[in-house]
């Protein structure tokens, strides 16, 4: 998908009309969205490799043009990445273990949503940091 976006000239129009529309709202609102961004994708997506192969040059690049570290996106992508693995309901792993526990996906997701939110808002504290800090990339 990156290389037919690549070759096709569509990425750069793609991530010019991203960072236009989210540059005024400041880093901390983008990298919020990378955040809520990568959770969305990682309901669908469950591998992290994958996801990483298809989300992280287009957000390295957007991050580069709203002036925000690199770090930062990959904090946003890493937090984004794992706490939703819990609930996850295409996750192959999550649905063995459940079932080798005899516990039905829908106890189980109304038994750690709390926790999910919980982590889901301590995420956004943990972005914090990264957005103001003065990181320098490789």
């Amino acid at each position: 998908i990156i290389i037919i976006l690549q070759n096709g000239n569509i990425i750069d129009t793609l991530l010019y009309k991203l960072s236009e529309s989210i540059s005024g709202a400041g880093k901390m609102a983008s990298v919020s969205m990378m955040y809520i961004t990568q959770t969305v994708i990682n309901l669908f997506m469950p591998s992290g490799s994958a996801k990483a192969a298809l989300t992280m040059p287009m957000m390295s690049q957007f991050s580069d043009l709203i002036g925000l570290s690199r770090q930062a996106t990959v904090v946003a992508f890493q937090l984004g990445d794992g706490f939703t693995n819990m609930i996850t309901p295409t996750s192959g792993v999550l649905l063995g273990v459940l079932s080798v526990a005899k516990i039905p996906y829908e106890k189980w997701f109304k038994w750690v949503l709390p926790l999910i939110l919980i982590l889901f808002f301590l995420g956004f504290l943990l972005l914090i940091p990264t957005v103001f800090m003065e990181l320098k990339g490789f």
